[in-house]
């Protein structure tokens, strides 16, 4: 069920139409100026519950709009009324079924205007990004006439006869990008398309589930390129690049074992979910893009100063950011080309639909146990299961949900009765003090930003508050044994001592980063962990780039 920016009684009476018009409008002040609700006019008697329901509305919509306009104490005073308007007296049960939704609804709807207060840098999605080599494409561009005249050909030319459930507006910023596509990345475009044909069947489905349009299942071209490890600089996650802070809201999980952003089916559901309630709150599929890209807050606060009432009105002005100016016109080129490709230049070879079984899990077993014969391919096990941080499956209450090969679950419940339990990473607490950081704390411990970050759901560029208690993860004992054991004291003939223990580790490989690599994928191959490539290299996050040079550590066995 999507959550929604208000109650479902207050959107069934107009209430939030009219809160939307007041702040596009400029009625934000203080608390004290704050609007406050007309008296209604006269109408038939009606229950009890509803005039409970209208007054938790009314307190409701002046908490809404102070927070957009940053006054959260005084937010939060209108929300805690609106809360007390319907709460039974003397801690009673609700009245009716009708009654407690409301009021669950009313409590959902001030946990989302409230995490507006959260830090700058968990606020949206992909924080104003685009996928990076898309976004840099995009800005440096000039192209040609001739390009363009490509670019409107193709379209004026375009007779595939493709039903458009989100509008389809073609003017000159849908016309460059569309542009830029056919020729700087496109064979980006190209393999994220190629990418695609694993996850639409799934993406669509569950948007059918959501009463979401299809059409918004092509989004993860322009977001990750359809990658479930693609990572931001910002710390947004999977093929719909939820950041830490949205993650969590909708229900997936981030921490040191397991990375829910990841898993593309629960990231679909949580983007369906995100997506309905930023159409539901601005009326408009363009504006909710926007909003997905950027953060709902700045969008609405831009709206407010500006009085734009439409996407394309607000990217003429200096409110908002160039990458979500160019994020609504490289969805809408990104949708043309995925519904004719061949017609735009594309040539695509799709991969096959995303299929799997699954097998509950009550304790915590390395992946490798569970491949242990030839009937259960590795890789593809690995693969299916993107939300893995480490070798070893998260222990959950209610069990974890490992996909496997279709065929292949006999074999690896076989394994998994026969796999002993496996330790879980183990943590140190520390108590934030007065101007630390992610990173001086990573050092203190000698652990990655990136592996700290992970373990407490948060971005490597959190701010955090003096007196938070952080979970520190154990140091990579053996990138730390690497390093003890390669800085052996020279024999007397100038030489390092070498012993059998030393030797692998001595000699670490050196790889040139392709294009379309994770550090994930480099890790698998090579038999170590991202963690442990992170360490040897510096890396502070997990972000590397066709050409890089990468020394790959090689774990002693």
């Amino acid at each position: 069920m999507a959550v929604y920016p208000l109650p479902m009684a207050v959107r069934s009476h107009g209430l939030g139409r009219r809160l939307f018009a007041l702040l596009v409008t400029g009625l934000c002040g203080a608390c004290a100026s704050a609007p406050r609700a007309a008296a209604p006019a006269a109408a038939p008697p009606e229950p009890a519950e509803w005039k409970a329901m209208r007054a938790a509305s009314a307190e409701f919509e002046i908490g809404r709009v102070a927070a957009l306009s940053g006054d959260f104490p005084c937010a939060s005073l209108h929300f805690s009324r609106a809360l007390d308007a319907v709460a039974p007296r003397g801690h009673q049960p609700f009245a009716d079924a009708y009654t407690k939704d409301y009021s669950r609804q009313l409590w959902d709807s001030m946990l989302r205007y409230e995490a507006l207060a959260g830090p700058a840098e968990d606020a949206g999605n992909a924080d104003g990004q685009l996928s990076p080599e898309v976004e840099a494409a995009i800005e440096t561009a000039h192209p040609s006439e001739e390009t363009l005249e490509r670019a409107r050909t193709a379209i004026v030319t375009d007779a595939g006869g493709a039903v458009n459930d989100v509008p389809m507006v073609l003017n000159d910023s849908v016309l460059r990008v569309l542009s830029v596509f056919q020729t700087d990345v496109k064979g980006v475009i190209e393999r994220g398309l190629s990418r695609s044909g694993r996850y639409l069947p799934m993406i669509q489905r569950v948007f059918a589930e959501e009463g979401l349009p299809a059409d918004l299942a092509y989004l993860p071209i322009i977001e990750s390129s359809f990658l479930p490890h693609a990572n931001s600089y910002a710390s947004a996650r999977g093929i719909w690049q939820f950041m830490p802070r949205t993650g969590r809201h909708y229900g997936l999980s981030s921490n040191a074992v397991v990375d829910e952003r990841a898993d593309p089916e629960k990231a679909t559901r949580a983007a369906a979910r995100y997506l309905s309630y930023l159409h539901d709150l601005f009326g408009d599929w363009y504006l909710a893009l926007a909003a997905y890209n950027a953060g709902e807050g700045k969008i609405l606060r831009a709206m407010q100063r500006t009085g734009a009432r439409d996407f394309w009105e607000l990217a003429r002005t200096s409110t908002i950011r160039a990458q979500t100016k160019n994020y609504v016109p490289a969805y809408l080129a990104a949708t043309l080309i995925a519904k004719n490709p061949l017609h735009y230049g594309f040539e695509v070879e799709y991969e096959a639909p995303l299929v799997y079984e699954t097998v509950l899990l009550d304790r915590p077993v390395r992946i490798t146990d569970l491949a242990a014969g030839d009937s259960v391919d590795i890789d593809e096990l690995i693969k299916l299961n993107p939300e893995l941080r480490t070798a070893v499956t998260p222990r959950q209450p209610e069990g974890y949900s490992l996909k496997v090969p279709p065929g292949q679950r006999t074999a690896v419940l076989l394994a998994y009765a026969a796999a002993p339990t496996a330790k879980l990473p183990t943590y140190k607490r520390h108590t934030v003090k007065k101007g630390q950081t992610m990173s001086s704390i990573a050092r203190r411990y000698g652990v990655s930003t990136t592996s700290l970050a992970a373990a407490n759901g948060l971005s490597t560029r959190a701010r955090l508050q003096r007196g938070r208690v952080l979970l520190v993860p154990e140091r990579d004992r053996v990138a730390s044994a690497s390093k003890k054991k390669g800085a052996a004291k020279p024999t007397k003939s100038g030489a390092r001592a070498s012993t059998p223990q030393t030797a692998r580790a001595a000699s670490p490989t050196r790889y040139k980063v392709r294009g379309g690599d994770t550090l994930y994928d480099i890790a698998r191959r090579h038999g170590t962990t991202v963690e442990r490539i992170q360490n040897a290299n510096g890396l502070e996050t997990t972000d590397i780039r066709a050409g890089q040079r990468l020394t790959i550590p090689v774990v002693s066995r």
